[in-house]
């Protein structure tokens, strides 16, 4: 086999498995394990703000790599839900900050528990060196897919 093909093959497996975390059988998994229903993109969020604390919206949906648009919907749902609050922004009147409430890190802890515990079982019959290795060659692709630039 071709370096060529090897490259198609590993895009070809990459982009597979955003579509099955992303699927709606991984997303009702999610929620029956943890008990908290989320769709993906609540998830982002919730997640974004817990790990970068509040955040304006735009820069809510930089960091949870979501449009603004789709960000604006969740955070009504989320809102409603009693998992965000949104409060003006000192340093600008116009602008709004979004925070986790209690609840809403109650939940996303809950949620990201549960995502561990199916990540374990999917990797249950890998031994810890291969483990390791997944892991350091995924953060490497990570990392060099950031990079970005034009080919050619």
């Amino acid at each position: 086999m071709s370096r060529r093909d090897d490259l198609r093959d590993i895009d070809v497996a990459l982009r597979r498995v955003g579509r099955i975390g992303r699927s709606r059988g991984a997303t009702r998994l999610r929620a029956e394990v943890s008990g908290v229903d989320l769709t993906n993109a609540a998830a982002g969020i919730l997640g974004a703000l817990h790990q970068h604390g509040p955040l304006r919206a735009t820069a809510l949906a930089e960091a949870a790599d979501t449009e603004a648009p789709l960000v604006s919907r969740e955070l009504r749902t989320l809102t409603a839900q009693g998992y965000v609050t949104t409060k003006p922004d000192p340093s600008d009147g116009r602008g709004r900050v979004v925070s986790l409430t209690r609840k809403g890190r109650t939940v996303y802890e809950r949620f990201r528990d549960a995502t561990d515990e199916i990540t374990a079982h999917a990797f249950r019959e890998w031994d810890d060196h291969d483990i390791e290795l997944l892991r350091t060659l995924l953060q490497r692709v990570v990392e060099d897919f950031s990079r970005g630039g034009r080919p050619g």
